[in-house]
């Protein structure tokens, strides 16, 4: 049985420029619409997200080279043309969320926007294929992306990487608004902490960051990865959502106890990490 955070612990375990796809990662997953002009796209596990505009389109992470396609298919199967895609915001940086960056700028002439933090990494990523992996505008925290109407802004929640932007949006529903929100990743339970000379903050980061999320008031929420918010059940329900029943991507409480969860589990990384350095 395919288990995505066991498959997150081996990745993590790699080095950069070595990275395996964990089986079943790149499987195609039905697109769909979350709420709005809000659509997934992304693989089984690996979340990319569609936002429609009447002056083109915006695509919300690129994962693999090799899902690239399988996102095409998607954008294409809910009936929109993967041209239209005007800006590609790259996702935090990691291979599973930017590699395909280049192929969807060729194949759409996209401008990339890249967190002004996570640049470097981008900058020495070499895909599978060679290409190098572009960059069209830096943002920070608290800059606004705007495409046809839609405004998308960014929060940075440093510590999975040190330029993680989440996004948050407006959805309209049934005559309500919703405050949308893209997480980037507040996963922790595999990253290093103890003696990490890239990157000495980063418990520090961690633990600002699950304050400052806590505090975000995400009722409509998303993930970098599928299963972080529970993806499959929720794609149940809205397959047997009937007139009147609420739609399942409403979740304010299931993002709280998401952050929740990944705050005990990094705090338990770090204590483990803690206790081997003082007992080698």
């Amino acid at each position: 049985m395919f288990k995505p955070r066991l498959a997150l612990a081996l990745l993590s375990l790699l080095p950069a420029f070595a990275l395996a796809q964990p089986a079943g990662w790149n499987d195609p997953f039905p697109p769909h619409k979350v709420m709005d002009n809000l659509y997934y796209v992304g693989t089984s596990e690996l979340a990319s997200y569609l936002l429609t505009t009447d002056e083109g389109n915006i695509l919300l992470s690129s994962n693999y080279e090799s899902s690239v396609p399988v996102i095409q298919a998607a954008v294409e199967e809910l009936g929109f043309d993967f041209k239209d895609i005007k800006i590609l915001i790259s996702g935090h940086g990691h291979p599973d969320h930017v590699e395909g960056d280049a192929l969807v700028k060729e194949l759409t002439g996209a401008d990339v926007i890249v967190s002004r933090l996570d640049a470097p990494y981008n900058e020495s990523v070499r895909t599978p294929s060679g290409r190098s992996l572009p960059i069209d505008r830096l943002v920070d925290d608290g800059d606004t992306v705007t495409l046809g109407g839609a405004t998308l802004t960014a929060h940075l929640l440093p510590g999975h990487t040190k330029g993680c932007l989440a996004w948050s949006l407006p959805l309209e529903e049934d005559g309500k608004t919703y405050y949308g929100l893209i997480e980037c990743s507040l996963n922790g339970q595999f990253l290093q902490y103890v003696n990490n000379a890239d990157y000495p903050n980063i418990a520090a980061d961690m633990r600002a960051t699950y304050q400052k999320a806590r505090e975000i008031p995400a009722e409509v929420f998303v993930s970098s990865h599928a299963s972080f918010y529970g993806l499959n059940d929720k794609y149940a329900k809205l397959q047997a959502r009937q007139p009147g029943d609420p739609n399942p991507f409403v979740d304010p409480a299931g993002y709280q106890a998401h952050v929740d969860e990944f705050e005990r589990t990094f705090e338990a990384a770090l204590a483990r990490q803690e206790a081997e350095a003082a007992n080698p």
